[in-house]
C-alpha cells in the first residue's frame, strides 16, 4: 500500500507545511509553477489539496505507470500530476470543448499529458488497458456514481482519489460527492461497516479529499440505477466527517 495521509481539521497552510516536511520540500515552488502555467479557475482544487495530490502522485513517477484524471477543467490538476510524475503516462478526460481548448494551451509544455475529449463512462466503454496506477476524480459531480467503475481498472495497490469530499456544513459543500464516497467506502469493504479511506485530507473548513488504495480481491460492483433514487440509501450516509484515530483535535497526520 502507498502513502497513507490522514489530516483532519488543520488550516490549509498547515497542511501544505506538513506535506512539505513529510514528503516534498519543493511543494511551494511546484504550486507556484502550476499556478503560473494555468490561470486560476474558481472551482479548481485548493492549494492544500494540490499539495496532497502532488505528494500522492509522486509515487507513480515511473515509465510504466499510468494515471487517469477525470475532469480536466483548465489543466491545473493535470499540471500538478505531470510535475509529480513526469515519467508516467497521464490521460486527462473532459467532454467540454471550450475547457479543453484552454487546457491544451496551458498544458502544451507538459509532454506526458494526453488530453482526451470524452466522458469517463464513454471512455471506459472502449477501454482495453493498461491497468492504472492512479485515478484522480474531479469531473461531473452529479454523475460521480458513473466514475466509480474505474476502481476496477486499478492495479492492486493503485489509488483512486476523489476531490470535493465536503459535507453540507462545509465552507465549500458538495453533498453528492460526500455521500457517494461514504457509500463507496461502506460497500467496498469485506465487513458490514465497510472500510475507512486510506487518504483523508480535510481542512478546518471541512473542505477535503478522500482516497482508497485497491486491495486484493476488492471489486466495485456498481449500480444498475441511480442509488439516490433508492430510499434505502440513507443507511449508507454517515452524518459527519469521521474523527481522526484517537480522537482529540482531528489533526491526524500532522507533526506537532
Amino acid at each position: 500500500m502507498g502513502r497513507l495521509m490522514r489530516v483532519l481539521g488543520a488550516s490549509g497552510e498547515r497542511i501544505i507545511d506538513a506535506t512539505k516536511a513529510m514528503y516534498c520540500p519543493e511543494i511551494r515552488e511546484v504550486l507556484m509553477r502550476a499556478a503560473e502555467d494555468v490561470p486560476y479557475l474558481k472551482r479548481q482544487i485548493a492549494a492544500f489539496q494540490g499539495a496532497a495530490l502532488y505528494a500522492l502522485a509522486q509515487q507513480y513517477n515511473a515509465p510504466d505507470a499510468h494515471v487517469l484524471e477525470i475532469g480536466t477543467a483548465w489543466g491545473y490538476s493535470a499540471a500538478l500530476l505531470s510535475l509529480a510524475a513526469p515519467a508516467a503516462d497521464i490521460v486527462t478526460l473532459n467532454p467540454k470543448d471550450h475547457e479543453m481548448d484552454k487546457a491544451e494551451q496551458h498544458l502544451r509544455d507538459y509532454g506526458n499529458v494526453r488530453l482526451v475529449r470524452a466522458r469517463s463512462w464513454d471512455y471506459l466503454w472502449d477501454y482495453d488497458g493498461p491497468e492504472l496506477d492512479m485515478v484522480w476524480v474531479d469531473g461531473d459531480h452529479a454523475r460521480i456514481i458513473r466514475d466509480l467503475p474505474w476502481f476496477n481498472v486499478l492495479k492492486v495497490g493503485g489509488l483512486m482519489l476523489f476531490h470535493d469530499y465536503a459535507p453540507p456544513d462545509s465552507a465549500r459543500p458538495c453533498s453528492v460527492v460526500y455521500h457517494a464516497i461514504n457509500m463507496f467506502a461502506t460497500l467496498l469493504g469485506d465487513v458490514p461497516e465497510g472500510r475507512n479511506p486510506d487518504v483523508l485530507v480535510v481542512d478546518d473548513q471541512k473542505v477535503g479529499m478522500a482516497g482508497f488504495y485497491r486491495r486484493e480481491h476488492e471489486f466495485w460492483c456498481g449500480y444498475a440505477v441511480d442509488p439516490w433514487e433508492d430510499a434505502n440509501v440513507g443507511r449508507f450516509l454517515p452524518p459527519t466527517i469521521p474523527d481522526s484515530p484517537g480522537g482529540g483535535e482531528n489533526r491526524g497526520g500532522l507533526p506537532d
